[in-house]
């Protein structure tokens, strides 16, 4: 199924313009990841219906997504590994954490270690995609950092616990998987646009 999306995408595209073999490749890469992504929003969200987790998983990936674009972070390196973190917080977490009442205080402290988090470490690249440009990493970065405090505002606008839980895990989910020491115990390599620095040279 994957394989004949990507082909029946590719032909389509070739129709319209020039694919050279690189290009090929390209699209190869971005077709599969859109075609995984879209297999995992489908799954979880028809988990997500059967546990009648639906609005929280919905909200969940709307919020997380919002912050993980442009953060980045660390990735499984596995296709199983993937499965299991995108269940664990899209499925688990929603059944779980998501309705219960998350003090006060705690929100604050997670809003605060959130905007540090991106000053220090967004964006967290990964040895796949590394993010070389100089001005790509500062925009991502600048952004992030908007975005946590827009979500902050948010949070001290609101009064609907659903909203405000949501983004306090969208957020906490994403520390976690900027922090350097997420990728050391993964054995995973931080700031791989270093690395392809240091070739350059």
């Amino acid at each position: 199924m994957k394989e004949k999306f990507i082909n029946s995408s590719i032909s389509f595209i070739s129709k319209y313009e020039e694919c050279d073999d690189l290009k090929v490749k390209k699209l190869k890469y971005g077709l599969e990841g859109i075609y995984n992504l879209l297999v995992k929003l489908v799954v979880v969200l028809l988990i997500a219906i059967l546990t009648n987790t639906i609005k929280e998983t919905a909200l969940l990936i709307l919020f997380y997504a919002g912050i993980r674009t442009f953060s980045f972070g660390w990735h499984a390196k596995s296709s199983l590994g993937c499965w299991v973190s995108s269940l664990l917080v899209y499925i688990i977490i929603p059944v779980f954490l998501i309705n219960k009442q998350i003090p006060t205080y705690i929100g604050y402290i997670i809003l605060g270690i959130a905007l540090i988090s991106m000053i220090l470490w967004a964006p967290a690249d990964t040895p796949k995609r590394p993010l070389i440009r100089k001005n790509q990493r500062l925009k991502a970065k600048i952004i992030s950092i908007i975005i946590v405090l827009l979500y902050s505002i948010l949070y001290f606008a609101v009064n609907i616990s659903i909203i405000k839980n949501v983004i306090i895990y969208a957020l906490l989910i994403q520390i976690i998987l900027i922090n350097p020491l997420t990728y050391k115990i993964t054995n995973t390599r931080f700031n791989n646009y270093k690395y392809y620095k240091k070739k350059a040279e």
